[in-house]
């Protein structure tokens, strides 16, 4: 029932053909990887400048942690909003002191000014006064004069 197929001819020659195929897809391959080895020969050296841009790299680092270091980059938004508070108030304060010396200084001025209004007005009002009294004696001198040369004549 089970038979095994007879040999022929043929499979000697397929196996002969896969084997032929099978060197040539290798020589083919290493035909390939000697073209990328003399391909890499043919590369320009980077070492040099790899090595530059390691240094640069090495002294940015350098840099950035000298900046990191500074006070001003540990503060955080809340500390500067904290500080600028802080800094209002203090020159608030201070506002509020100078510009209550600048109104007590301005209604002692004003002070002075109403004193001197003050003192204008009584000055006015006794050389009024006065004007008045001489006016009045002047008249009455002259009328108990008028009456006494009439009297007496």
């Amino acid at each position: 029932m089970t038979q095994k197929p007879a040999r022929t001819a043929q499979q000697p020659a397929d196996a002969a053909t896969a084997f032929e195929q099978l060197r040539q897809e290798i020589s083919l391959q290493r035909t390939a990887i000697q073209g990328l080895t003399s391909a890499k020969d043919k590369l320009p050296d980077y070492s040099l400048t790899l090595r530059d841009i390691a240094s640069r790299l090495g002294q940015l680092e350098n840099q950035m942690e000298s900046i990191n270091k500074r006070p001003a980059m540990q503060l955080t938004p809340l500390t500067i909003a904290t500080e600028m508070h802080e800094g209002l108030m203090t020159y608030r304060a201070d506002d509020r002191k100078i510009l209550g010396e600048a109104g007590d200084a301005l209604a002692r001025s004003l002070g002075r000014v109403e004193g001197m209004i003050k003192q204008k007005r009584s000055n006015e009002e006794q050389d009024w006064w006065v004007t008045w009294a001489g006016t009045g004696g002047l008249l009455c001198g002259m009328f108990l004069t008028l009456v006494g040369v009439a009297i007496w004549f």
